[in-house]
């Protein structure tokens, strides 16, 4: 099998994948939705209970504490033995503090900005960890141990977000240093957010003008413009979705679909650029030599890869610095920190793309197709890691399947000490089998490539030097 059916079958898996996904995690969403009264499972219900008319302050220990009581309620019908499904069962809990109240409430996407991503990630697999002791039917002393766990993280956080927005007892109201927060915590999202995108981008415009393809660079720019404006609507389509709803969970499709379609993407891309740096073939490339219509084929599918590498981030960073906006009326100069933090970020990644683009340039032409297509790969790699655990955890795909499935998304013990890793996170690095297992298998597909296209670019190229030798022998 050559590395082009390997690049065919995985691309086939994804998109197969990405699939089921949104069929599967639509339906489990829907089932969920229907909820009893008996307690609060919903946020928003409990908005509408104790603060119909806006006036009351819901802190984030308030939220903690409801989540509290639904784990507890949980807690209380495993030990009795309760039915598995329905309102009265013991699962819903479980499953309904994440979607209905970690997410909805905006808890997640505060920790994200003012504390960390990978903080997110910690808890988001503890919460997965929960469920996994749930469904495989450990003892109520486990459970308890991983909900206490849970708690105790969520309660930490509650903590430093409380007393940074002025909610707890210690502090006397929220001043210039909560702008300065806010300013730090959109700046991060904007460069975070920006950063694989840019990386991706740059590297590609960097690649065309390099090669002397000026004019291609304009399928690059048109795909991030076309992407922007799709974040855009995309944002607005979801947060009336989400509106609409107790559960968050269409967000998480979306950004777990489109993940896994970029990965594809990006493995071609990246085998395409590594096949043109060992054969003669790139210069017949350059000079004109390769029609017109192949020419195109390439262009769009660099212009694609921009696309999805911009719009996978797009959305997300709206609906991101969406929040902070209906904060920044509440604190001292809080929209100077929120235009602020978005004009700083969007002017470091943009000096990040004019260093890739200028020292790119300057690179010899070998070790930089080299290097894109190894970024590329990286990419890729990171995407699906990302991709996986957007769809089975935060997309709760692994437990709407369930059995061996959902015993792959718990932590693994021993690489526990990955947790709270901004770095691992950034390259989609989660410490469960349920995104290393894909990423280990594609690694090992990439390497695998990478050596069969160099190969056999080296045979092209030796079998064109011999074929000169020869041509020339025979002319003397």
């Amino acid at each position: 099998m050559n590395g082009k059916k390997l690049r065919q079958i995985v691309c086939i898996l994804l998109l197969a994948l990405a699939a089921v996904s949104v069929f599967a995690v639509t339906a489990y969403a829907d089932e969920q939705e229907n909820v009893g009264e008996e307690y609060y499972l919903s946020y928003k219900k409990y908005v509408a209970a104790v603060n119909p008319d806006g006036s009351k302050t819901i802190t984030y220990n308030d939220v903690t504490d409801q989540i509290s009581n639904l784990l507890e309620e949980g807690v209380r019908r495993y030990a009795a033995g309760a039915a598995y499904e329905g309102d009265d069962g013991y699962y819903k809990p479980f499953t309904n503090s994440y979607g209905f109240w970690y997410e909805t409430s905006g808890f997640e996407k505060t920790v994200m900005g003012y504390i960390s991503g990978a903080r997110v990630n910690e808890v988001e697999l503890q919460f997965s960890n929960m469920k996994k002791a749930v469904n495989s039917g450990a003892s109520v002393e486990e459970v308890r141990k991983e909900v206490d766990t849970l708690l105790a993280l969520l309660r930490e956080d509650a903590d430093i977000l409380d007393d940074l927005f002025g909610y707890s007892k210690s502090n006397g109201g929220s001043g210039s240093g909560l702008a300065w927060a806010t300013f730090g915590a959109v700046f991060g999202i904007i460069l975070r957010e920006g950063l694989e995108a840019i990386l991706i981008v740059g590297a590609m415009v960097a690649y065309l003008i390099k090669t002397d393809n000026r004019r291609g660079t304009r399928y690059v720019y048109v795909g991030a413009v076309i992407a922007l404006a799709a974040s855009v609507a995309l944002a607005i389509l979801l947060y009336s979705i989400t509106s609409s709803t107790s559960n968050s969970i269409p967000q998480e499709i979306v950004e777990g679909v489109t993940a896994l379609v970029a990965v594809g993407v990006l493995i071609y891309v990246s085998n395409w650029m590594i096949s043109k740096a060992e054969s003669d073939a790139w210069t017949n490339y350059i000079s004109g030599k390769v029609s017109s219509s192949a020419d195109k084929g390439k262009m769009w599918a660099l212009g694609f890869t921009s696309f999805l590498a911009v719009f996978r981030e797009g959305a997300e960073v709206i609906l991101f610095c969406q929040q902070y906006f209906s904060r920044a009326g509440t604190m001292q100069n809080g929209y100077l920190a929120v235009f602020g933090g978005i004009a700083v970020g969007l002017a470091a990644v943009m000096a990040i793309f004019v260093l890739i683009r200028v020292f790119g340039v300057k690179i010899p032409l070998k070790p930089f197709f080299m290097a894109t297509s190894i970024l590329m790969a990286v990419m890729s790699i990171a995407f699906l890691g990302s991709g996986m655990f957007e769809l089975f955890l935060d997309g709760r795909l692994a437990e709407t399947i369930g059995g061996w499935v959902q015993s792959l998304s718990g932590t693994i013990p021993s690489l526990a000490w990955m947790n709270g890793n901004d770095v691992l996170t950034f390259f989609g690095i989660y410490p469960t089998w349920i995104t290393l297992g894909p990423q280990l298998i594609l690694t090992v597909i990439t390497i695998v490539t990478f050596v069969l296209t160099i190969c056999k670019s080296s045979k092209a190229k030796k079998a064109s030097e011999s074929k000169n030798a020869q041509s020339q022998s025979e002319k003397q």
